[in-house]
């Protein structure tokens, strides 16, 4: 896992593959069939990330909060299934 001054890097790293994957979602024309499976592939990923992350402060858990919700409103959208909170959060 990373290391470093930023105490929830699976958060930041959850955030910004979210953020490929979102677009390439919503807007699968922008994106060429290769691309866009590559892209989405990575979703499993992002949902092992977000079962990772124990927020240390009231922002970090804001944001897993709004990342997960996020998450929650576009995949819903393809009957995908929604990545689960931690228990302990």
């Amino acid at each position: 896992m990373l290391r470093g001054d930023d105490p929830q890097p699976p958060l930041r790293l959850a955030e910004g593959l979210w953020s490929d994957i979102r677009d390439a979602l919503l807007n699968p024309d922008d994106w060429d069939d290769q691309d866009w499976l590559s892209v989405v592939s990575e979703l499993g990923f992002v949902y092992s990330l977000v079962a990772q992350v124990r927020p240390t402060t009231p922002e970090e858990r804001e944001r897993l909060f709004r990342l997960v919700e996020d998450i929650r409103a576009v995949v819903s959208r393809y009957g995908l299934e929604p990545p689960e909170l931690p228990e302990d959060i």
